[in-house]
């Protein structure tokens, strides 16, 4: 009982701790922002922020999750070169990028913001990629650190606007979100060097150029694929709405995202320790963390959301009642999406993206289908209600993917008495891990 969580206690352990500081400052971030900038300066925060995050995700090109799983796999390759060109690249596709998702809006404010949301862009896409990179070490130290010295650094940054300025606006934070980048972008290239990430111990057969590539295209597609599904209800309504409702339902979906802090740690963990190596083990740990995660937080959604009248007043005030509704749809969209997540790493950490990709395109095809006959009324409900459904189908194209693909018996949704059991040795063993 105890073996079957031997290798995974200390590195989930340690990033479930990571996610939980993390979800809470980020929390404490948004309730100031919010508060601060209002529905408009949010939406126009958000709307910069969004840009920069999907021309950041647009550009790594899946580089750094090829680089991770040849170096676990012990395959041959000139891994120095390949990092010191993915920065240079990813650096540069996503200042383009970056250019291009600002032609979304005509807004004065964001138009005259244009060069520091393409800098933004640029080293978010750096940061990015060393935060990957830092998934070559299975303890997960470093990339904890990258993970949660992006929130408090931003948090620190706004204190002091808080205290010096009476009026915030939203360029002083969009400034400060640059300045954190970039220096997470520099600190992740100094433990590269340090820990001289390229050299690989105990070589096995060599990869070709082609093969490295076609595992980063095939994870890519994957990425690009969830970015879509992830962002096009504020793509659309950037496009489409006002800032200020654009400020609303960004903040909802934002909030939306405390809830899979779980999920998403369980799933860097099994990456992180599982990335081209063993099978059997690493099919296990999935359904494992599967049944652990899925219906709980599915109960905690259902209890938030009918909570969610009350405490998104309370919280953000009541400006910002519009967002209850739609956050209290994404709550069951981010358990969803979480949980389908947690499955595909059994076929990211096996080897076999593809399969991850092939899920993608089928739960995606309906929902682009179903944009053009949104009502113009209300669309940020109508939109949510569609990430709902994409989330739903990933999950469901992904638990029948276990038996028509890998001929494995589909996970089950409930936990078992075996499982409850772990989690009480479990438990124990988290908390006493060294740091």
């Amino acid at each position: 009982m105890t073996s079957r969580l031997s290798g995974l206690t200390g590195a989930f352990g340690k990033t479930l701790m990571t996610t939980v500081g993390m979800t809470a400052i980020s929390f404490i971030s948004s309730v100031l922002t919010a508060r601060m900038l209002g529905p408009e300066g949010r939406g126009l925060l958000s709307a910069a922020l969004m840009i920069g995050t999907l021309a950041a995700g647009v550009a790594q090109m899946g580089l750094a999750s090829s680089y991770v799983y040849h170096v676990g796999a012990s395959r041959r390759f000139p891994y120095l070169k390949l990092m010191l060109c993915s920065v240079l690249l990813v650096a540069g596709v996503a200042a383009v990028v970056g250019w291009l998702g600002a032609q979304l809006r005509s807004d004065v404010q964001l138009k005259q913001a244009l060069p520091w949301i393409i800098t933004l862009a640029a080293f978010m896409s750096t940061q990015n990629y060393f935060q990957m990179l830092a998934q070559l070490k299975s303890d997960l130290k470093f990339f904890n650190v990258m993970r949660f010295g992006l929130v408090l650094s931003n948090l620190l940054l706004l204190l002091p606007l808080i205290v010096v300025y009476h009026t915030v606006h939203f360029m002083q934070l969009l400034y400060c979100q640059v300045a954190v980048a970039a220096g997470l972008t520099i600190v992740g290239l100094y433990w590269s060097l340090r820990n001289r990430v390229w050299v690989v111990r105990e070589q096995k057969d060599a990869a070709s150029t082609r093969q490295v590539l076609r595992y980063g295209m095939h994870q890519h597609g994957t990425i690009l694929l969830s970015l879509l599904l992830l962002n096009f209800d504020k793509i659309v309504l950037l496009n489409r709405g006002d800032i200020e409702d654009y400020g609303y339902y960004a903040l909802a979906f934002t909030t939306s995202r405390l809830i899979g802090a779980v999920q998403e740690a369980v799933a860097v963990a099994l990456y992180a320790r599982f990335a081209g190596r063993d099978l059997e083990t690493l099919s296990a740990k999935v359904r494992t963390a599967f049944r652990l995660t899925f219906v709980p937080l599915m109960v905690l959604a259902l209890m938030t959301a009918a909570l969610s009248p009350w405490l998104i007043v309370l919280v953000y005030g009541p400006k910002f009642a519009a967002m209850a509704l739609p956050f209290s749809i994404l709550l069951f969209e981010c358990v969803c999406s979480g949980a389908s997540w947690t499955l595909a790493q059994r076929f990211t950490a096996g080897g076999r993206p593809g399969l991850v990709l092939i899920r993608q395109l089928i739960s995606v095809v309906p929902v682009l289908l179903a944009l053009p006959f949104l009502p113009t009324e209300n669309v940020y409900v109508y939109l949510a209600l569609l990430m709902l459904l994409g989330g739903v189908l990933r999950l469901t194209v992904t638990l029948c993917m276990y038996p028509l693909t890998l001929k494995e018996k589909m996970p089950d949704l409930l936990p078992k008495s075996t499982d409850l059991a772990m989690v009480r040795v479990f438990l124990p063993k988290m908390h006493a891990s060294p740091n």
